[in-house]
Protein backbone atom coordinates (compact mmCIF):
# COMPACT_ATOMS: atom_id res chain seq x y z
CA UNK A 1 0.00 0.00 0.00
CA UNK A 2 1.23 3.61 -1.21
CA UNK A 3 0.66 6.62 1.02
CA UNK A 4 1.70 9.96 0.20
CA UNK A 5 2.62 13.59 1.50
CA UNK A 6 4.95 16.09 0.99
CA UNK A 7 7.94 16.99 2.78
CA UNK A 8 10.72 19.62 2.05
CA UNK A 9 8.30 20.79 -0.64
CA UNK A 10 8.81 17.51 -2.25
CA UNK A 11 5.89 14.85 -2.89
CA UNK A 12 6.97 11.62 -1.45
CA UNK A 13 5.57 7.88 -1.73
CA UNK A 14 5.88 6.00 1.31
CA UNK A 15 5.67 1.85 0.44
CA UNK A 16 4.22 -0.03 3.62
CA UNK A 17 5.91 -3.10 4.55
CA UNK A 18 8.92 -2.55 2.65
CA UNK A 19 11.81 -1.59 4.68
CA UNK A 20 18.64 17.62 2.80
CA UNK A 21 21.95 18.78 1.60
CA UNK A 22 21.93 21.81 4.25
CA UNK A 23 24.09 22.15 6.85
CA UNK A 24 23.01 22.61 10.04
CA UNK A 25 24.49 24.06 12.62
CA UNK A 26 24.66 23.97 16.21
CA UNK A 27 24.80 26.85 18.62
CA UNK A 28 25.99 25.95 22.31
CA UNK A 29 24.73 27.40 25.46
CA UNK A 30 21.51 29.27 24.43
CA UNK A 31 20.55 26.16 22.31
CA UNK A 32 21.00 23.72 24.97
CA UNK A 33 18.62 25.49 27.59
CA UNK A 34 16.14 24.95 25.15
CA UNK A 35 16.02 21.53 24.83
CA UNK A 36 17.20 20.31 28.37
CA UNK A 37 14.07 20.66 29.80
CA UNK A 38 11.55 17.53 29.75
CA UNK A 39 8.37 17.65 26.88
CA UNK A 40 6.21 17.62 30.13
CA UNK A 41 7.11 20.97 31.42
CA UNK A 42 7.52 22.74 27.90
CA UNK A 43 3.68 23.16 28.36
CA UNK A 44 2.01 23.06 24.44
CA UNK A 45 -0.02 25.39 23.78
CA UNK A 46 -2.62 22.72 22.09
CA UNK A 47 -2.54 19.46 21.94
CA UNK A 48 -2.70 19.15 18.07
CA UNK A 49 -0.03 21.92 17.41
CA UNK A 50 0.55 25.59 16.25
CA UNK A 51 3.18 25.00 13.53
CA UNK A 52 1.84 25.03 9.65
CA UNK A 53 2.67 22.88 6.77
CA UNK A 54 4.73 26.00 5.52
CA UNK A 55 6.20 26.09 8.99
CA UNK A 56 7.24 22.38 8.88
CA UNK A 57 8.37 22.34 4.73
CA UNK A 58 5.60 19.48 4.69
CA UNK A 59 2.27 18.51 4.33
CA UNK A 60 -0.12 16.13 6.22
CA UNK A 61 -0.01 12.44 5.19
CA UNK A 62 -3.94 11.68 4.70
CA UNK A 63 -5.97 9.09 3.86
CA UNK A 64 -4.32 6.61 6.34
CA UNK A 65 -5.56 3.58 8.13
CA UNK A 66 -5.12 2.62 11.76
CA UNK A 67 -2.51 -0.02 10.96
CA UNK A 68 -0.32 1.84 8.65
CA UNK A 69 -0.36 4.88 11.01
CA UNK A 70 0.96 2.45 13.92
CA UNK A 71 3.82 1.23 11.63
CA UNK A 72 4.85 4.89 10.56
CA UNK A 73 4.96 6.04 13.89
CA UNK A 74 6.73 2.90 15.34
CA UNK A 75 9.00 3.01 12.37
CA UNK A 76 10.02 6.78 13.01
CA UNK A 77 10.90 6.67 16.86
CA UNK A 78 12.73 2.89 16.38
CA UNK A 79 14.77 5.50 13.94
CA UNK A 80 14.63 8.22 16.11
CA UNK A 81 15.90 5.97 18.91
CA UNK A 82 18.81 4.19 17.54
CA UNK A 83 19.95 7.51 15.74
CA UNK A 84 20.84 9.72 18.83
CA UNK A 85 22.19 6.53 20.69
CA UNK A 86 24.44 6.56 17.95
CA UNK A 87 24.74 10.35 18.51
CA UNK A 88 25.11 10.06 22.33
CA UNK A 89 28.77 7.66 21.42
CA UNK A 90 30.09 9.45 18.21
CA UNK A 91 29.05 12.82 18.52
CA UNK A 92 32.00 15.34 19.16
CA UNK A 93 29.77 18.14 20.52
CA UNK A 94 28.36 18.49 24.04
CA UNK A 95 25.10 20.57 22.24
CA UNK A 96 24.40 17.39 19.94
CA UNK A 97 24.81 14.76 22.96
CA UNK A 98 22.44 16.76 24.81
CA UNK A 99 20.22 17.18 22.00
CA UNK A 100 20.39 13.04 21.48
CA UNK A 101 19.94 12.46 24.64
CA UNK A 102 16.23 14.22 24.41
CA UNK A 103 15.15 12.82 21.52
CA UNK A 104 15.97 9.07 23.34
CA UNK A 105 14.08 10.31 25.89
CA UNK A 106 11.02 11.65 23.66
CA UNK A 107 10.48 9.13 21.53
CA UNK A 108 10.76 6.27 23.72
CA UNK A 109 7.71 7.97 25.83
CA UNK A 110 5.60 8.55 22.31
CA UNK A 111 6.71 4.82 21.70
CA UNK A 112 4.83 3.64 24.70
CA UNK A 113 2.05 6.01 24.15
CA UNK A 114 1.90 4.40 20.94
CA UNK A 115 1.80 0.57 22.46
CA UNK A 116 -0.32 1.57 25.11
CA UNK A 117 -2.97 2.33 23.02
CA UNK A 118 -2.92 -1.14 20.97
CA UNK A 119 -4.76 -2.62 24.12
CA UNK A 120 -7.95 -2.32 23.22
CA UNK A 121 -10.28 -5.05 23.11
CA UNK A 122 -12.96 -3.45 20.53
CA UNK A 123 -10.41 -3.79 17.96
CA UNK A 124 -7.26 -5.64 16.95
CA UNK A 125 -3.80 -4.01 15.50
CA UNK A 126 -0.82 -5.88 15.43
CA UNK A 127 2.13 -5.01 16.92
CA UNK A 128 4.36 -3.02 14.69
CA UNK A 129 8.13 -4.98 13.66
CA UNK A 130 10.86 -3.93 15.76
CA UNK A 131 12.75 -3.98 12.39
CA UNK A 132 13.70 -0.45 10.81
CA UNK A 133 12.17 0.26 7.55
CA UNK A 134 14.79 -0.18 4.63
CA UNK A 135 14.85 4.00 4.25
CA UNK A 136 15.75 4.33 8.15
CA UNK A 137 17.90 1.44 7.74
CA UNK A 138 20.19 3.14 5.05
CA UNK A 139 20.22 6.17 7.38
CA UNK A 140 21.39 4.38 10.07
CA UNK A 141 24.23 2.73 8.16
CA UNK A 142 25.38 6.61 6.62
CA UNK A 143 25.47 7.47 10.63
CA UNK A 144 27.64 4.86 11.08
CA UNK A 145 30.11 5.09 8.55
CA UNK A 146 30.24 9.13 8.68
CA UNK A 147 33.72 9.77 9.46
CA UNK A 148 33.33 11.79 13.37
CA UNK A 149 34.32 15.11 11.56
CA UNK A 150 31.53 15.02 9.77
CA UNK A 151 28.94 12.76 11.83
CA UNK A 152 27.14 15.81 13.80
CA UNK A 153 26.36 17.68 10.42
CA UNK A 154 24.80 14.11 8.76
CA UNK A 155 22.84 13.48 12.13
CA UNK A 156 21.04 16.76 12.47
CA UNK A 157 20.48 17.02 9.15
CA UNK A 158 18.81 13.72 8.91
CA UNK A 159 16.75 15.33 12.19
CA UNK A 160 15.69 17.62 10.10
CA UNK A 161 13.75 14.99 7.61
CA UNK A 162 13.04 12.81 10.30
CA UNK A 163 10.81 15.19 11.96
CA UNK A 164 9.01 16.46 8.92
CA UNK A 165 8.12 13.52 8.26
CA UNK A 166 6.59 12.28 11.41
CA UNK A 167 4.86 15.70 11.63
CA UNK A 168 3.46 14.84 8.71
CA UNK A 169 2.45 11.27 9.59
CA UNK A 170 1.26 12.26 13.09
CA UNK A 171 -0.78 15.75 12.08
CA UNK A 172 -2.01 13.79 9.27
CA UNK A 173 -3.22 11.07 11.21
CA UNK A 174 -4.61 13.73 13.95
CA UNK A 175 -6.64 15.72 11.72
CA UNK A 176 -8.08 12.54 9.67
CA UNK A 177 -7.14 8.97 11.51
CA UNK A 178 -10.17 6.72 12.65
CA UNK A 179 -9.20 5.24 15.39
CA UNK A 180 -10.06 7.56 18.83
CA UNK A 181 -7.47 6.47 20.64
CA UNK A 182 -4.44 6.45 17.90
CA UNK A 183 -6.11 9.82 17.32
CA UNK A 184 -5.25 11.26 20.64
CA UNK A 185 -1.57 9.36 20.42
CA UNK A 186 -1.30 10.96 17.05
CA UNK A 187 -2.70 14.79 18.64
CA UNK A 188 0.14 14.52 21.80
CA UNK A 189 2.75 13.70 19.56
CA UNK A 190 2.40 16.54 17.48
CA UNK A 191 4.09 19.44 19.21
CA UNK A 192 6.67 17.11 20.68
CA UNK A 193 7.75 16.77 17.13
CA UNK A 194 7.06 20.29 16.71
CA UNK A 195 9.08 21.32 19.91
CA UNK A 196 12.38 19.22 18.32
CA UNK A 197 11.54 21.13 14.99
CA UNK A 198 11.72 24.53 16.41
CA UNK A 199 14.74 23.53 18.46
CA UNK A 200 16.68 22.48 15.05
CA UNK A 201 15.80 25.66 13.12
CA UNK A 202 17.02 27.73 16.72
CA UNK A 203 20.07 26.24 16.76
CA UNK A 204 20.83 26.82 13.03
CA UNK A 205 19.51 30.56 13.52
CA UNK A 206 21.59 31.34 16.52
CA UNK A 207 24.74 29.73 15.07
CA UNK A 208 24.33 31.59 11.31
CA UNK A 209 23.99 34.93 13.62
CA UNK A 210 26.98 34.48 15.02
Amino acid sequence: MKLSGSVGGVRHTVRIGSRMKQPILLASAFALLAFAAPVSAQDPTSMTGSMTAADVGASPMTSTSAADYVKLAADGDNYEIQSSKLAEMRSKRADVKAFAKQMITDHMQTSKSLMAALNNADRKIAPPSSILSTANMSKIQLLKQAPRASFDDLYLQQQLQAHQMAWSVHKGYAKTGTDPALKQVASTAVPVVEMHLQHLKAMAGAMSAN
